[in-house]
């Protein structure tokens, strides 16, 4: 019977353990992608007004 219940207890660690690393991949991968758009929309802003960003 323990070991029933330790088996629950590791099962639903685990499906905890993995929701969270999916919610933390998905803000890391938020993250990158408002970088990129960021670095974008500078890079075309300084293509118009012509100067340069390094």
């Amino acid at each position: 019977m323990i070991n029933k219940n330790w088996i629950k207890v590791i099962g639903l660690a685990a499906t905890a353990i993995g929701f969270g690393a999916t919610l933390l991949t998905d803000w890391v991968n938020d993250k990158k992608m408002t970088e990129e758009i960021n670095v974008k929309i500078s890079e075309a802003l300084s293509k118009i007004s012509g100067t340069t960003t390094d």
